[in-house]
């Protein structure tokens, strides 16, 4: 399977036109299906500007409809605790993970804890007033395609990587992981930034390829994988990542 987070609308560190940034995303996309397995996963996180028509993400989606051998099985919606935005609009609060398929790929089903947000659900049965989870027969529900349960990282948490703005939460990737992969399957991730599907798969026993158009970024994803290895720590929390001084 594959797992990548571009840099959006960033190529080689210069802001690029939308087409200039769908074609180069072209470039990896066809690389990733050749060294997929002929039963394999792809998933792409991807932005969309709210104050440009959501660019790139319909571009990048109609794009995807001419690679041959790709299919779209669903649109992820991962919510985040802390947004952007003006007084003018609605809070962005949003980040959207695209999942295709090549072939036949297996999936696991994943479950998660009944999120906070859904738990006030409340109605009256047998002249009592109740509340869902008191009505569950379980614990846990499915994943859904709209994610509320994953906290966005921050400060506090102990697997932030300072200075990787952009890193995506250890349990959205693990997530990801063990809904599309297998024990010692290979993991291709293109763009490493804060390494955290490197760190994933090794929790999870798989194997990863990964690298970074950065070597900050490359040299990050390989301390912080030596750092789980010998601490167990799956990051530095406010830590500087090349102070070696500091736990």
């Amino acid at each position: 399977m594959a797992l990548h987070d571009p840099p959006y609308n960033l190529v080689a560190f210069e802001r690029r036109s939308d087409r200039e940034f769908v074609d180069w995303c072209e470039r990896w996309v066809r690389h990733s299906c050749e060294l997929m397995a002929d039963d394999g996963a792809l998933y792409v996180w991807l932005g969309a500007d709210q104050e440009r028509g959501f660019a790139p993400l319909p571009e990048f989606i109609v794009m995807m409809r001419g690679i041959e051998g790709l299919r779209s099985r669903s649109l992820i919606t991962m919510r985040n605790q802390r947004g952007y935005g003006t007084p003018k609009n609605w809070m962005a609060v949003r980040q959207e993970l695209l999942y295709y398929v090549k072939g036949s790929p297996s999936f696991a089903v994943q479950y998660t804890e009944i999120p906070k947000i859904l738990r006030g659900y409340y109605k009256t049965v047998g002249g009592v007033r109740t509340e869902n989870l008191e009505r569950s027969r379980s614990a846990t529900l499915r994943a859904s395609n709209v994610w509320v349960d994953v906290q966005q990282v921050f400060y506090r948490m102990q697997e932030n990587v300072p200075g990787c703005y952009a890193q995506k939460p250890l349990a959205a990737i693990e997530r990801v992981l063990a809904a599309s992969s297998r024990p010692n399957e290979s993991v291709l991730d293109l763009f490493a930034h804060s390494g955290t599907t490197l760190i994933a798969a090794e929790r999870l026993g798989r194997r990863c390829l990964t690298g970074d158009i950065d070597p900050i970024f490359c040299e990050i994803a390989i301390r912080r994988l030596e750092r789980l290895r010998e601490t167990g720590k799956t990051g530095w929390q406010r830590a500087d990542p090349f102070d070696s001084d500091r736990s």
